[in-house]
């Protein structure tokens, strides 16, 4: 890594937090941001250096750390500004439009696809820190083209950023998990929010509910974007849930206590299994 130039797209909650950390590990750190007042700060305080006219045409990696669509619009608009045989990587919670988009174009440059699975409820630069990424783990979904050697630095850029664990897959198996293990969270949690209910018994909420609902202090733009852009894996998952929710209605209504302690029971053993498990196995 310390032979590399990097460019991060975008110096937000994501952006701004890689940026904080990886700076020590690389020879050059560029970004791009609409606010030229916050890329003028990081350059200030040192989080990035101050950057050529076209830090794309000088990076060996360019990290996309914004939207979903645009992510899509800046690779059509900067297809021919990437440094020849660079590596485009990016935090997108969905992988398959621009793995789609990738395939379409066949660019000069080469497009491993990454996921760190960290975050904030919060968003922008100001919220963005050093040690977000710890020990989080970091998913890699490369494209069919891309060598061990290129797969390689972006590992290394993930346990620069501090993460503990790499995981690699393919795009499709990424977006059906992630639409489980994230995006259902937050669409339940907005879901229980939903209601006067909310503001009417707020002085009745204890630490479950705020465990629940935690996330539904959400970025509607990013997450619409989420949703909309992986619709059909989110639809199996919400499918799946629902049957789940009426089974248990069903139990309840009918008095079943046999079936609420077994699903109940069934549920806690799983749970624990899989707390007491071995991330690394």
């Amino acid at each position: 890594m310390k032979n590399k130039v990097v460019t991060i797209v975008g110096l937000g909650l994501i952006g701004g937090s890689i940026a904080r950390v990886i700076k020590p590990f690389v020879k050059k750190l560029y970004a791009i941001d609409n606010d030229k007042g916050i890329i003028k700060f990081a350059i200030e305080q040192c989080i990035i250096d101050s950057a050529p006219k076209n830090p794309l045409g000088e990076s060996d990696i360019v990290i996309l750390c914004i939207y979903p669509n645009a992510s899509l619009d800046f690779i059509n608009d900067n297809i021919d500004n990437f440094k020849k045989d660079a590596i485009l990587t990016d935090t997108v919670g969905i992988k398959t439009p621009i793995m789609q988009l990738y395939n379409k174009l066949k660019p000069h440059f080469t497009y491993i696809g990454a996921h760190p699975m960290a975050g904030k409820e919060v968003s922008g630069f100001i919220n963005s820190e050093k040690q977000l990424f710890d020990g989080a783990n970091f998913i890699i979904t490369p494209s069919d083209d891309a060598t061990d050697e290129q797969i390689s630095v972006v590992e290394k850029l993930a346990f620069a950023m501090g993460c503990d664990i790499v995981i690699r897959t393919t795009v499709d198996e990424h977006d059906r998990i992630i639409a489980y293990t994230s995006q259902l969270p937050h669409i339940i949690a907005t879901a229980m929010c939903d209601t006067p209910l909310l503001v009417k018994h707020r002085n009745f909420t204890g630490g479950s509910f705020e465990d629940v609902t935690r996330v539904a202090k959400i970025n509607e733009n990013l997450w619409s974007e989420l949703f909309l852009g992986n619709k059909q894996h989110i639809s199996e998952q919400i499918k799946i849930f629902t049957a789940s929710l009426e089974k248990i209605e069903k139990a309840i209504i009918n008095d079943d206590k046999k079936t609420l302690i077994q699903i109940m029971r069934k549920v806690r053993l799983d749970k624990e299994m899989v707390d007491n498990a071995d991330p690394k196995g």
